[in-house]
């Protein structure tokens, strides 16, 4: 709007400079009314450009961080947890698949809002505890990715028991306590991020066949 009528008063002054040249005008539109337009048009079309540069600015941040923040849990997402790590200098690594048990049941028994609120949940006290280089995202569904840079597997055991520990703290309508699944797999000399995943998924699925509420570590 600041940008439109800067341009309007502009053209106005513009306009009455021309004029001035071919035709006799009265002396306060050559000496007033021309460079008032002309100046005033300048002002409102610089600030109507700065607002609308500012306007675009907020759309690409808003842009930027959508592409990397999971929108129900706004903790990073699947995109960010991969390129993080695969810029990640510290190797060996360890990766973490977590998986909430029989949450479709959660979904079933107590309605998709609750299923929606025990994500948030889980998720805000996850992030919380992966700090310094460690990563923490949603990957999608009830599944979540952890990256620890570290290659010393009694601290990842700890952490993964921490994990179960504050999955328990959560209350399911007073029903039950919360559990997950953790599949543990550690990078291979040089190996690729595919293959840890795939190794960690696999981990998983032993967790969940063996019990649940509780953490595998893939062979090597």
């Amino acid at each position: 709007m600041f940008s439109i009528l800067g341009l309007l008063l502009w053209t106005m002054g513009t306009t009455a400079d021309v004029l001035d040249e071919l035709v006799v005008q009265p002396f306060w539109v050559s000496v007033y009314f021309e460079d008032l337009c002309r100046t005033s048009g300048m002002l409102f079309t610089s600030y109507g450009l700065f607002k609308t540069m500012r306007f675009v600015q907020s759309i690409h941040n808003r842009l930027a961080c959508e592409l990397i923040i999971d929108d129900l849990t706004k903790v990073h997402n699947r995109r960010y947890f991969y390129r993080h790590v695969r810029s990640a200098e510290v190797t060996p690594y360890v990766i973490l698949i977590i998986d909430i048990d029989h949450f479709k049941s959660i979904n079933d028994e107590f309605g998709h809002d609750v299923g929606d609120i025990i994500l948030k949940q889980l998720a805000n006290k996850y992030n919380d505890i992966f700090v310094d280089n460690a990563q923490f995202a949603r990957l999608g569904g009830e599944e979540f990715g952890g990256y620890l840079p570290t290659s010393k597997m009694l601290q990842v055991i700890d952490f993964c028991q921490h994990l179960i520990d504050l999955a328990h703290s959560i209350n399911v309508k007073n029903v039950r306590h919360l559990t997950v699944s953790i599949g543990v797999a550690k990078q291979t000399p040089n190996g690729p991020l595919d293959k840890v995943m795939k190794r960690a998924d696999q981990a998983l699925y032993v967790a969940k066949q063996t019990g649940r509420d509780r953490f595998e570590i893939a062979s090597n």
